[in-house]
């Protein structure tokens, strides 16, 4: 038997949900709630007593620092914003693919992680491409990297994919992109906080997220790997912050820090950095391969025990390309009437499209799959 990493205690609705939604909104760390909640409290009764320049400045950078951990990078390749779209935007202005070139994602990633890159393909004229996925909603590594040529400019992937639980070989991928000249750009927005990220050794060229999923952060905190070559880019979206002394106000000049900070572009509800914080550290002290392992364990006893019940797997059969999330059709089932019937039976899973996708987390046991699994044989 598999128990919790993430106590009750941490994690307080884990005690009243056989939560397994960690793919759409994880459980928030309570603490880190709290912090939040506490900042925007004194933030009201002090102002500027409560939450000095300061502050302002340390704020981020803890979240820094904590991002440079969870993605074996050094704090100064990390930059923090209210999102990883907003960060994925800057970068892709910054490198703003030429007539000529192309980029190549999957058609099944975010659009979160590719409309800022398709925004910047329609005003340069560079060329998208996509690997199409098959009747199981997975795409072939082999057909996505043949997509990759000499006149790739940017290889954009997500890590793991939204819908599936794909997990991509990072390293393989930014190979095969710096063979052609080309940069690897991920989101990780799905594999932050559940699978272990290492710039280092895979040698991706960005690398953006937000918090509020298996981070168990807060929603308005985005950070972002930046290589040292991006660094040297002038960012889509500049601000007060983009100044190298960004207390200096002098608006007639921009001066970028030599570092990821660079993108760091302006005010944002900073109290959430300090809740991300508070979370990143904590799952960064468990560490990331155990809550891999951890959830590896969950999500391969979610997969046997919906192949008993006759559901129809979605993505990679392989296990080495897959992740924690689990996506699963139920043939002759309405997956919306299913969905809600889960729910009552308090088994909190997501609808998407035609399927249902399960997410479990630090926070559940595998007396939890169990139960759901159970829940789910008295629904069908």
């Amino acid at each position: 038997m598999v128990s919790r990493l993430g106590s009750v205690d941490i994690f307080p609705p884990a005690q009243d949900y056989i939560y397994m939604d960690a793919a759409s909104v994880g459980l928030s760390h309570a603490k880190g709630a709290e912090v939040i909640s506490e900042w925007q409290r004194a933030l009201a009764e002090r102002g500027t007593v409560a939450f000095t320049e300061q502050d302002e400045v340390e704020c981020l950078d803890n979240l820094n620092s904590a991002a440079a951990k969870l993605f074996n990078a050094t704090a100064q390749d990390i930059a923090v914003a209210s999102s990883e779209t907003v960060l994925m935007a800057s970068l892709a202005w910054a490198v703003m693919p030429e007539a000529g070139s192309n980029i190549v994602s999957t058609a099944t990633t975010h659009p979160s992680t590719i409309y800022p890159w398709m925004r910047v393909a329609e005003h340069t004229g560079a060329e998208l491409r996509w690997a199409r996925a098959n009747s199981a909603l997975t795409i072939d590594p082999d057909q996505l990297e043949d997509l990759i040529d000499d006149n790739t400019s940017v290889v954009c992937l997500s890590q793991v994919e939204w819908g599936t639980g794909q997990l991509f070989d990072l390293k393989r991928f930014a190979d095969a992109a710096h063979a052609r000249g080309a940069i690897c750009v991920v989101d990780a927005t799905q594999s932050a906080g559940q699978v272990p990220i290492d710039v280092g050794s895979t040698g991706v060229d960005a690398v953006a997220t937000s918090t509020y999923k298996w981070l168990c952060g807060p929603f308005g905190t985005g950070m972002m790997y930046v290589s040292p070559e991006l660094q040297t880019r002038s960012p889509g979206i500049v601000g007060w912050r983009s100044h190298r002394d960004m207390w200096d106000f002098q608006a007639d000049r921009l001066e970028y820090p030599d570092s990821a900070k660079r993108y760091e572009f302006g005010t944002m509800a900073y109290g959430t950095a300090l809740g991300a914080t508070v979370a990143a550290n904590y799952l960064l002290d468990l560490t990331i391969e155990r809550i891999a392992d951890h959830n590896r364990t969950l999500s391969a006893r979610l997969v046997e025990g919906l192949r008993e019940l006759g559901a129809e797997l979605l993505g990679p059969e392989e296990p080495a390309q897959r992740s924690a999330t689990v996506a699963a059709r139920f043939p002759g089932k309405d997956v919306a009437d299913f969905t809600r019937t889960l729910k009552q039976a308090d088994i909190i899973a997501s609808l998407r499209r035609d399927f249902i996708r399960f997410s479990p987390h630090l926070y559940n046991s595998s007396d939890d799959i169990d139960q759901a699994l159970s829940a789910i044989k008295a629904a069908l």
